[in-house]
């Protein structure tokens, strides 16, 4: 049995009583691969103006409290995804009149490549994510993260090196956390270089040659 995190060989262990072996999934966004593959550093200077959010927009994300969050804090944030709760989001930024964030719908992978690009850091609100995507998308642009301590993003987030792991509260995520975690990454001065070596342990390479190495084992058991 494959899994694609030791967050999710836990709960295979816990439910099925069965050890797995974890293959993290390759993260690549397929049709950017020469913009990722060769970064420039005039693109580095440029993450200085606003924060991201990217993800399907459903209550499960935690979108609403990173929107309260940056709203609070006079944040500016771009918010990339569609979803169920679209009009939900768009009604409680107008109602708070939160005119520094911007609710983008869904972008192409080439618009999501320069939303990573020109970020500050890209945040998500997730408290029990399997793997999750995202953060090594925005890390092999080059942009850190500002994720909770939990879940899949233990897996991927080097605290205070490839971005910030914030502490949850009785194991949710609440606007307060979200403050917390934001305050805290600005203590820190992050290389996009560091971002881009520790998104390399999660290339396609990788995950073709771990794929090869299990069968080839299993073939001879």
């Amino acid at each position: 049995m494959i899994a694609n995190s030791k967050n999710v060989a836990e709960r295979i262990r816990k439910f099925y009583r069965r050890d797995s072996v974890v293959i993290y999934p390759p993260v690549i966004l397929s049709e950017t691969k020469d913009i990722y593959s060769s970064p420039s550093p005039q693109n580095d200077k440029k993450k200085k103006s606003y924060f991201l959010t990217v993800g399907r927009l459903v209550r499960g994300k935690g979108i609403d409290l990173i929107i309260e969050a940056c709203g609070k804090l006079r944040l500016p944030l771009k918010v990339a995804g569609s979803g169920p709760e679209f009009e939900n989001f768009k009604f409680q930024i107008s109602n708070f009149k939160f005119k520094n964030i911007e609710l983008l719908g869904a972008v192409s992978d080439g618009e999501l490549v320069g939303l990573y690009t020109a970020a500050k850091a890209t945040i998500l609100a997730s408290e029990d994510e399997d793997f999750g995507i995202v953060p090594v998308e925005s890390m092999v642009a080059g942009t850190p993260v500002i994720a909770p301590r939990a879940g899949g993003y233990l897996e991927t987030i080097i605290d205070g090196k490839t971005g910030t792991l914030f502490e949850i509260d009785s194991g949710q995520v609440t606007v307060e956390s979200l403050i917390n975690g934001i305050k805290r990454f600005n203590e820190f001065n992050f290389k996009p270089e560091g971002c881009r070596k520790q998104a390399e342990k999660f290339s396609k390479e990788r995950f073709k040659k771990e794929v090869i190495e299990l069968i080839e084992a299993n073939l001879h058991t």
